[in-house]
């Protein structure tokens, strides 16, 4: 498929003029129909919607109008391919309007604004009421193909939209498709759209490389991102149970890049069910590196269920967030569900973070503050961490070194594995807590698989100085918080 804005837009062998595109037949609402674009000799609908892009009028892609099996479309792009300002494309709804990536195209579709300033971007896109599709069980993984590549737009909005089999990312909000070259995307909506890896054999089914002001909502995430092995391999493409681990169905992860925005992201009211990686991968890059800080992160209101991993985030290495003068990543993750997961959550290098009225309930593995990095200005308040743990792992939240934890409110029932009766709802596992508060928390075990809410391993060092205790309640019939605390120093 040729760039619209940087190659001849031709129409069978002649160039495409005016009377051409009022010959079109036309669609509802004054929309170009793509199928009456087709030309003999088109091996597809490629060359067809690049005509009706050029038209300048909406599109409309009628369910089963297509050149491909049960009526598809089959349009690829490249990296060359531009679609322009204004464009809008449509179909007769989801499940019905499909386009699929033709054989061989890294995309679907694909967008790049060629300037690192954000006033020449590629403005309103719209997309609605179809598909886009790839063939992952025929095919298998491919990282990077993806259904929709997006570098430096603004005002873009997907409604109504499917992302089915994608076999690397469903939708990638990028830098371009040149290693350090810069782009920046403004103000993205999706919404009310299903990403269905349909066998959890992908990367992500959205990829966030740079974008400010982007709002992700009432969408569905069923079985996207491969699970992996564990290693660093390539692994079997047909086996998502292989090689390197993918992120997870919404990754944010910046390139390393000084100029790389990641500002002002809300993901709300979305479902994940099934597959690999964490629901929701948070990892911007260290506030001390970027130019612009990046900030304003939220996660609310999602439902998360039956996957390997509930919510994920990184940002400073080594205890760099430990010093005052690290900017903040303001971060909120509240109102959230995460239930039958592996892990429900991993933070570590991130200060500003507020953690609010989410549900932990039934994962296996042990949330945890600091898994790689120390966390700093951190509050946790009004969760419920129920029946969280296993037998080789019986608790329900790990601490390491951090500056400025407070947890507030926070219930904690059943923690440990269920098949012992020794589970602690919090562990101190290793390094140096400093500034941690334990405030009007309640522990209770009706099934008796947690007796005790706190609990120091040693390879922690903990003063009693730096914690803080009141109005926790407990019913549990293990030590106390003062007789643990007694082992600690002074």
């Amino acid at each position: 498929m040729a760039a619209i804005s940087r190659r001849t837009v031709l129409i069978g062998s002649g160039i495409m003029g005016a009377g051409a595109v009022l010959a079109a037949t036309l669609a509802k609402d004054g929309a170009v129909s793509l199928p009456s674009l087709r030309r003999p000799g088109d091996k597809d609908d490629s060359a067809a919607f690049r005509r009706a892009a050029a038209s300048g009028k909406p599109i409309h892609a009628p369910a089963g109008k297509g050149s491909g099996p049960g009526g598809r479309y089959i349009v690829g792009s490249d990296a060359q391919d531009n679609l322009p300002s204004g464009l809008t494309l449509f179909g007769d709804g989801r499940g019905k309007t499909v386009v699929r990536i033709a054989h061989g195209a890294p995309f679907v579709l694909h967008a790049d604004s060629g300037s690192a300033d954000p006033r020449r971007n590629i403005t309103g896109l719209r997309f609605h009421d179809l598909d886009f599709e790839s063939e992952v069980e025929a095919r298998g993984f491919s990282e990077f193909e993806y259904l929709v590549m997006l570098n430096g737009v603004t005002d873009v909005r997907f409604d109504r939209v499917g992302f089915v089999g994608f076999r690397g990312d469903g939708l990638h909000m990028g830098s371009s498709v040149v290693s350090k070259t810069e782009r920046h995307n403004r103000d993205v909506t999706v919404a009310d759209c299903l990403f269905d890896g349909i066998n959890a054999n992908n990367r992500n089914a959205i990829s966030i490389i740079d974008v400010e002001r982007m709002t992700i909502e009432r969408s569905t995430f069923l079985d996207c991102t491969r699970v992996g092995d564990g290693t660093a391999n390539a692994g079997d493409p047909f086996k998502p149970a292989t090689g390197l681990a993918m992120p997870g169905p919404i990754d944010i992860e910046p390139n390393a890049d000084r100029f790389a925005i990641v500002r002002d992201v809300t993901i709300r009211a979305n479902r994940f069910k099934g597959g690999g990686g964490f629901a929701v991968a948070l990892h911007p890059l260290p506030n001390d590196f970027v130019a612009t800080p990046q900030r304003g992160i939220r996660v609310i209101d999602n439902i998360v269920e039956d996957r390997v991993g509930g919510i994920d985030m990184t940002g400073y290495v080594n205890d760099v967030v430990m010093q005052p003068g690290s900017a903040p990543y303001d971060v909120t993750i509240s109102g959230n569900s995460v239930t039958r997961c592996k892990t429900p959550f991993r933070i570590s290098g991130v200060r500003g973070l507020t953690m609010t009225r989410n549900r932990f309930v039934d994962c296996t593995d042990r949330a945890e503050f600091n898994n790689t990095a120390p966390v700093a200005a951190v509050t946790a308040s009004r969760n419920r961490f129920e029946r969280i743990g296993s037998d080789a792992f019986p608790y329900g939240l790990w601490l390491r070194t951090l500056d400025g934890l407070t947890l507030t409110e926070n219930e904690f029932v059943d923690c440990g594995g269920p098949g012992r009766r020794d589970g602690a709802a919090i562990a101190i596992v290793a390094g140096t807590p400093r500034d941690l508060t334990l405030k009007g928390n309640r522990f209770s075990s009706p099934q008796g698989r947690m007796n005790q809410s706190l609990q120091l391993f040693r390879d922690a060092t903990v003063s009693r100085r730096q914690i803080a205790l009141s109005g926790n309640v407990s019913t549990l019939k293990g030590p106390g918080f003062q007789a643990v605390l007694a082992l600690a120093r002074p």
